[in-house]
């Protein structure tokens, strides 16, 4: 006659063991992944305003300015991508030099009434040129690209020569690029 205990199969101990082994290999997956998926949003970041760069660069050969933005200090008002009209604008004028104008990977709005710029949850594009912008623009010679990456560290660097008024006014963003 066969005892109960000569039976083969694994306790409880040994399952709760493999299940959080399991749980731990899981997790460590899944925040692995989720940093992989930010860098690629910022390598995004870096594609579309290089190819923002170049179709404004292209715009300027063209038409001897940048295009100007409507430099009001309302939200939306500096042509970022979460605007109504003043972004379509500048996707009207750039339509010749680039295929399609690039939008945040993420573009979210986390500050009711906030800047784009100055949202810290947020996640935008935005784009500024006016007469007098930078020290020697004085015919809107000047553009400031602003958005923010998601783990790449260039925290607060500006790219470019316009240094002028490019401070505190952007200080939410990561990553400014200018042209002057």
């Amino acid at each position: 006659m066969k005892s109960r205990w000569s039976q083969k199969g694994f306790t409880i101990v040994e399952l709760l063991i493999v299940i959080v082994v399991i749980a731990i290999l899981a997790a460590i997956t899944m925040v692995a992944y989720n940093g992989i998926q930010q860098r690629a949003r910022d390598a995004q970041r870096k594609s579309d305003i290089t190819a923002l760069v170049k179709a404004l660069e292209i715009y300027y050969i063209n038409n001897g300015s940048y295009p100007l933005s409507s430099g009001s200090t309302s939200i939306n008002s500096s042509w970022s991508t979460t605007a109504d009209s003043s972004w379509q604008n500048l996707v009207n004028q750039l339509t010749p030099y680039i295929s399609s104008v690039p939008k945040d990977p993420i573009s979210k709005q986390t500050s009711a009434g906030a800047y784009p710029w100055n949202d810290a949850g947020g996640y935008d594009y935005s784009y500024y040129s006016r007469p007098g912008y930078c020290v020697n623009a004085t015919t809107a010679q000047a553009f400031l690209l602003v958005y923010k990456y998601e783990v790449t560290s260039q925290a607060n660097t500006l790219e470019g020569s316009c240094s002028y008024n490019a401070g505190s006014l952007y200080a939410g963003s990561n990553y400014r690029r200018s042209k002057d």
